[in-house]
Protein backbone atom coordinates (compact mmCIF):
# COMPACT_ATOMS: atom_id res chain seq x y z
CA UNK A 1 0.00 0.00 0.00
CA UNK A 2 2.87 2.41 0.51
CA UNK A 3 3.92 2.22 -2.80
CA UNK A 4 0.92 3.26 -4.49
CA UNK A 5 0.35 6.31 -2.12
CA UNK A 6 3.05 7.40 -2.47
CA UNK A 7 2.34 7.18 -6.38
CA UNK A 8 -0.81 8.85 -6.06
CA UNK A 9 -0.10 11.58 -3.68
CA UNK A 10 2.88 12.81 -5.87
CA UNK A 11 1.02 12.08 -9.09
CA UNK A 12 -0.04 15.92 -10.27
CA UNK A 13 -2.72 16.83 -13.41
CA UNK A 14 -1.87 19.33 -15.91
CA UNK A 15 -4.01 22.03 -16.79
CA UNK A 16 -3.58 25.06 -18.92
CA UNK A 17 -0.46 26.57 -17.43
CA UNK A 18 -0.09 25.19 -14.43
CA UNK A 19 -0.63 21.31 -12.64
CA UNK A 20 -2.42 20.36 -10.20
CA UNK A 21 -2.46 17.56 -7.46
CA UNK A 22 -4.10 14.39 -7.87
CA UNK A 23 -4.77 13.98 -4.50
CA UNK A 24 -6.40 17.04 -2.62
CA UNK A 25 -6.02 16.30 1.30
CA UNK A 26 -8.53 17.76 3.12
CA UNK A 27 -7.59 16.53 7.13
CA UNK A 28 -5.18 14.05 8.55
CA UNK A 29 -5.80 10.86 10.16
CA UNK A 30 -4.85 9.14 13.58
CA UNK A 31 -4.88 5.96 15.05
CA UNK A 32 -7.23 6.83 17.52
CA UNK A 33 -8.82 8.19 15.08
CA UNK A 34 -9.50 5.13 13.33
CA UNK A 35 -10.01 3.05 16.43
CA UNK A 36 -12.76 5.35 17.57
CA UNK A 37 -14.53 5.23 14.16
CA UNK A 38 -14.11 1.20 14.50
CA UNK A 39 -15.37 0.82 17.87
CA UNK A 40 -18.14 2.91 17.50
CA UNK A 41 -19.53 1.35 14.52
CA UNK A 42 -18.37 -2.16 16.06
CA UNK A 43 -16.02 -3.41 12.62
CA UNK A 44 -12.32 -4.29 12.11
CA UNK A 45 -10.59 -2.08 9.41
CA UNK A 46 -9.18 -3.81 6.49
CA UNK A 47 -5.25 -3.45 7.07
CA UNK A 48 -4.90 -1.43 3.04
CA UNK A 49 -7.69 1.15 4.25
CA UNK A 50 -5.97 1.74 7.46
CA UNK A 51 -2.59 2.31 5.96
CA UNK A 52 -3.68 4.85 2.90
CA UNK A 53 -6.13 6.66 5.87
CA UNK A 54 -3.00 6.79 7.64
CA UNK A 55 -0.58 7.97 4.98
CA UNK A 56 -2.97 9.92 3.03
CA UNK A 57 -5.34 11.05 5.68
CA UNK A 58 -9.28 12.22 4.35
CA UNK A 59 -9.60 13.81 0.79
CA UNK A 60 -10.12 13.39 -3.07
CA UNK A 61 -8.15 11.36 -5.60
CA UNK A 62 -8.89 13.59 -9.23
CA UNK A 63 -12.49 15.37 -7.75
CA UNK A 64 -13.44 11.41 -8.56
CA UNK A 65 -13.08 9.61 -5.05
CA UNK A 66 -13.74 11.24 -1.66
CA UNK A 67 -12.44 9.77 1.22
CA UNK A 68 -14.63 11.01 4.65
CA UNK A 69 -15.20 10.07 8.29
CA UNK A 70 -19.11 10.44 8.00
CA UNK A 71 -19.04 8.32 4.46
CA UNK A 72 -17.83 5.28 7.44
CA UNK A 73 -21.21 3.39 8.44
CA UNK A 74 -22.75 0.04 8.07
CA UNK A 75 -24.58 -1.45 5.50
CA UNK A 76 -27.81 -2.49 7.15
CA UNK A 77 -29.98 -5.13 4.71
CA UNK A 78 -29.95 -6.41 1.17
CA UNK A 79 -26.86 -8.64 -0.44
CA UNK A 80 -23.77 -6.19 1.65
CA UNK A 81 -25.80 -6.65 4.81
CA UNK A 82 -22.81 -5.92 7.31
CA UNK A 83 -20.36 -4.59 5.15
CA UNK A 84 -18.77 -0.98 5.70
CA UNK A 85 -19.24 2.61 3.40
CA UNK A 86 -15.82 4.34 3.08
CA UNK A 87 -16.03 6.36 0.42
CA UNK A 88 -18.16 8.16 -2.11
CA UNK A 89 -17.79 9.31 -5.84
CA UNK A 90 -18.44 12.15 -7.84
CA UNK A 91 -21.69 10.49 -8.63
CA UNK A 92 -22.88 9.62 -5.32
CA UNK A 93 -22.48 5.95 -5.56
CA UNK A 94 -21.00 4.61 -2.15
CA UNK A 95 -17.49 2.48 -1.75
CA UNK A 96 -17.91 -0.12 0.87
CA UNK A 97 -15.42 -3.34 2.07
CA UNK A 98 -16.33 -6.26 3.74
CA UNK A 99 -14.60 -6.88 7.10
CA UNK A 100 -14.30 -10.67 6.86
CA UNK A 101 -12.35 -9.50 3.89
CA UNK A 102 -14.42 -10.71 0.64
CA UNK A 103 -13.56 -7.66 -1.25
CA UNK A 104 -14.64 -3.55 -2.39
CA UNK A 105 -18.01 -3.19 -3.66
CA UNK A 106 -20.05 -0.18 -5.19
CA UNK A 107 -23.35 0.40 -4.37
CA UNK A 108 -24.39 2.40 -7.38
CA UNK A 109 -26.79 5.70 -6.23
CA UNK A 110 -29.47 5.23 -9.38
CA UNK A 111 -30.35 1.41 -7.24
CA UNK A 112 -28.31 -0.57 -9.84
CA UNK A 113 -27.04 -4.15 -8.10
CA UNK A 114 -24.07 -3.73 -5.96
CA UNK A 115 -20.96 -4.22 -8.34
CA UNK A 116 -17.55 -6.48 -7.15
CA UNK A 117 -14.83 -3.74 -7.97
CA UNK A 118 -12.15 -5.63 -6.39
CA UNK A 119 -10.89 -8.24 -3.91
CA UNK A 120 -9.26 -6.14 -1.08
CA UNK A 121 -8.41 -2.40 -0.97
CA UNK A 122 -4.81 -2.34 -2.20
CA UNK A 123 -5.92 -3.66 -5.30
CA UNK A 124 -8.75 -1.72 -5.72
CA UNK A 125 -6.21 0.87 -5.22
CA UNK A 126 -3.81 -0.15 -7.76
CA UNK A 127 -6.75 -0.50 -10.68
CA UNK A 128 -7.77 3.06 -9.97
CA UNK A 129 -4.36 4.28 -10.87
CA UNK A 130 -4.07 1.80 -13.94
CA UNK A 131 -7.31 3.42 -14.83
CA UNK A 132 -6.26 6.59 -14.60
CA UNK A 133 -8.62 7.91 -12.09
CA UNK A 134 -11.53 7.11 -14.43
CA UNK A 135 -13.76 5.72 -11.72
CA UNK A 136 -17.12 5.88 -13.32
CA UNK A 137 -15.63 4.16 -16.74
CA UNK A 138 -14.72 1.30 -14.64
CA UNK A 139 -17.82 0.71 -12.97
CA UNK A 140 -20.14 0.93 -15.84
CA UNK A 141 -17.81 -1.85 -17.45
CA UNK A 142 -18.48 -4.31 -14.37
CA UNK A 143 -21.17 -6.79 -14.50
CA UNK A 144 -23.69 -7.15 -11.74
CA UNK A 145 -22.20 -9.69 -8.95
CA UNK A 146 -25.04 -9.08 -5.99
Amino acid sequence: MDEIAKAILSAKRKKFLRSRPVFEHHASVSEAGLYRIATGLNFKFTPGLARWLLLAGYGDIDQALSFREEFFSIINGGPLDGHVSFAQDSAGNRYVFDPAGSGIYCLPSSGRAALKMSGDFSSFMKELVRRDYHLIGWMEGISVTQ
